[in-house]
Order: structure tokens, then C-alpha cells, then sequence
């Protein structure tokens, strides 16, 4: 069976590699191009340095205030699509919902909003609370679902009321990953309001986008770099958090 199964495997891979052109060849003819093009970016223009910072802080802007919005409108869609606490009648349709929105990305949503508010961060943030509202009621939903029952079925027995014991019985065990999911969606967050400027959302994708099309290629290493940086420290600082509530 085990081998039967790598057989499988192996005929898959070969037909993807084939089937979506992979190959190494034309990667070794590119890499003079790629070596080009870094080498017209160095070194790096700082005088487009402020303009850098000042989009990185409009990006990590966009994904606190999208992440926040998103934490608390997913904490009433959580509990309807977590199976142990609401009824059928309310769970399928509603993780039917959270499984479609979340199938639409985040840079979907920007063009979207954009349309419909215009340029700037106002859309951008739009888009993560879009995708990330979805995407915490999932994980949210999921946390509910794995609660030990132990302690809500001692609090039932007490005859105590739905609201005392989803306070008492339910909230000490999930709020913790919670603020986990939360901060680890701002992580991701992050990432993805870097890329949604180029499509007009604001943040410091707008800067990176520009510059690239201005062919000033040191311009945007200095923007690559302040990019990468703010992701680096965002991370660092999310992880310590999450490592102290767990």
C-alpha cells in the first residue's frame, strides 16, 4: 500500500512539474536577469526614506484598526458556527457563510472597496476587517468547539443561566487563544497591507509600486527594506505577546 501510494505520488508531481512548465532551465537562464536587477538596486536611495516610514506606519495602521474591528466582530460569529453551542438550524449556515467570504482574499476585497470609497487606507482597512472578521470566527469557532466541558457542566449544575455560564465556564478557557488568533491574524496583517497599495489602498505598497514603475530601482530597495524590517519587528513583538499567553 505504501508503496503503491509514493508510486501515486511520484506520477502527480511528475505531471505538475510538467503541466505547469517547472523548469529549472529557464530558472538558470533568469538568474543573470535577477542578479541585474539587484545590482541596479543597491545602493539603497535613502532620501525616499521618510516617505518609507511614513508608509509603514499607514500600513501598520491599516492592520491594527483592521484586526481590532475584526477581533470583535468575530467573537458573536464564533460561537454561532461553533457546533457544541449553537444549534444546527444556526451553524450550518453560518460556517456555510464564514467558508465563502473566506475564500475571497484580502487584495479581492481592496479592489472592491476601492471602487466603492476610493483611494487611500480607509478601503484598505475595510479589506482586513473583511477577510480577517472571517477568518478569526473560524478559528474562534474552533477554540469554542475543543473547551473542556468539564467546568461548563459544573457551572450548569449550579443552575446557572446560558449568560453565567459562557462567562464563567467558557470565557476563562478560549480568551487566552483568542487574543492568540488575534494577534497572530495582525502578523499576517501585516503582510498582506504591504501589497495593498498597489492596487490604491494605501500603506506602503502605494510607495514600493511607484517607484517601481518609475524605474527607480534604489528608490525601492530603500522601501523593500524599511517593508521588511517592519514585518520583522511587528513579528517579534507579536510572538513575544503570544508566548506569554499561552
Amino acid at each position: 500500500m505504501t508503496r503503491a501510494a509514493i508510486f501515486v505520488a511520484l506520477i502527480v508531481l511528475a505531471w505538475l512539474v510538467w503541466d505547469t512548465g517547472a523548469d529549472p532551465v529557464r530558472l538558470a537562464r533568469g538568474v543573470p536577469w535577477i542578479l541585474d536587477f539587484i545590482r541596479r538596486m543597491l545602493p539603497p536611495d535613502l532620501r525616499v526614506l521618510p516617505a518609507a516610514l511614513l508608509g509603514a506606519l499607514k500600513t501598520v495602521e491599516i492592520a491594527l484598526l483592521g484586526t481590532a474591528v475584526a477581533a470583535v466582530l468575530a467573537l458573536p460569529l464564533g460561537f454561532l458556527s461553533a457546533r457544541n453551542v449553537a444549534p444546527g438550524a444556526v451553524f450550518y449556515p453560518a460556517r456555510a457563510v464564514l467558508n465563502f467570504f473566506r475564500s475571497v482574499d484580502t487584495l479581492v476585497y481592496a479592489l472592491v472597496f476601492v471602487a466603492a470609497v476610493g483611494l487611500g487606507p480607509f478601503p484598505g482597512v475595510l479589506a482586513v476587517v473583511a477577510y480577517t472578521t472571517t477568518s478569526l470566527a473560524k478559528l474562534y469557532s474552533e477554540a469554542v468547539e475543543g473547551i473542556d466541558p468539564g467546568p461548563v457542566d459544573a457551572i450548569t449544575a449550579t443552575g446557572a443561566t446560558r449568560l453565567q455560564i459562557l462567562r464563567f465556564g467558557v470565557m476563562p478557557q478560549i480568551l487566552p487563544l483568542f487574543l492568540s488568533y488575534a494577534l497572530y491574524r495582525l502578523e499576517s496583517n501585516i503582510r498582506a497591507a504591504t501589497v495593498l497599495g498597489f492596487v490604491g489602498a494605501g500603506g506602503i505598497g502605494f510607495y514600493l509600486q511607484t517607484y517601481l514603475r518609475m524605474i527607480d530601482y534604489p528608490a525601492a530597495s530603500t522601501v523593500l527594506l524599511v517593508t521588511v524590517v517592519m514585518v520583522m519587528v511587528v513579528d517579534a513583538i507579536s510572538s513575544r505577546l503570544r508566548d506569554r499567553l499561552v
